[in-house]
């Protein structure tokens, strides 16, 4: 691989590990992907140190760098405000729960949340092609799953939004290949305290 494609991979890379942090800072992702980061960071150093670079190559590389450099500041900036919102939101919390604590006694139990069904509630519904042709609709879906997940008390792993995308691929291509449907309509459920997705051929609904 010649000097040039190397920069030229090396700034695709920076841009994908862009998404990935835009999508963990958006509650889209459960860890940031910082073993990139520091991959990244590694092969910056090494062709940096490159006795090889000419004029041009040398002010590409610059122009990459310096833009890493703006990236890595302001998403350690983005990393330090979340730390201390997770340090400090809890505590908040506690606060709350001990100045509401005198008056709990004397309030009447909560209404249960209405359902569609017994033991069943519609949390989220989209209308997807594919993970990619679809991607709002998408990562709307997995926002909504991550919430349900959280509400149902699920212990398990969270699933990344790449193996996310890739189930919704799985089951919208089965699907769109038995029915030769254009879209395939996914409906995220939570029953008995567990998250359920399930798809089905869109149709589209008459007006009523």
């Amino acid at each position: 691989m010649t000097l040039e494609e190397q920069l030229g991979a090396l700034d695709t890379r920076i841009r994908k590990l862009k998404i990935q942090l835009d999508l963990f800072f958006s509650g889209l992702l459960p860890k940031p992907p910082l073993d990139e980061r520091d991959a990244l960071e590694r092969e910056l150093k090494r062709l940096g140190n490159s006795r090889d670079m000419k004029l041009p190559q040398r002010f590409l590389y610059n122009t990459l760098l310096s833009r890493w450099n703006a990236y890595t500041e302001l998403w350690g900036k983005r990393l330090a405000a979340r730390e201390e919102g997770e340090r400090t939101v809890p505590a908040a919390r506690r606060r709350t729960r001990q100045a509401e604590s005198p008056s709990r006694a004397d309030a009447s139990p909560a209404a249960p949340k209405e359902e569609t069904s017994a033991g069943t509630s519609l949390v989220a519904r989209a209308c997807i092609r594919d993970a990619h042709d679809s991607a709002d609709q998408v990562q709307s879906l997995y926002r909504a799953f991550l919430v349900a997940r959280e509400k149902a008390g699920d212990a398990q792993p969270v699933p990344s939004y790449e193996r996310f995308c890739r189930e919704i691929d799985r089951h919208a291509a089965a699907i769109r290949e038995k029915s030769s449907c254009e879209r395939v309509d996914f409906r995220l459920y939570l029953q008995n305290n567990k998250v359920a997705l399930k798809a089905k051929p869109y149709k589209q609904e008459e007006p009523s």
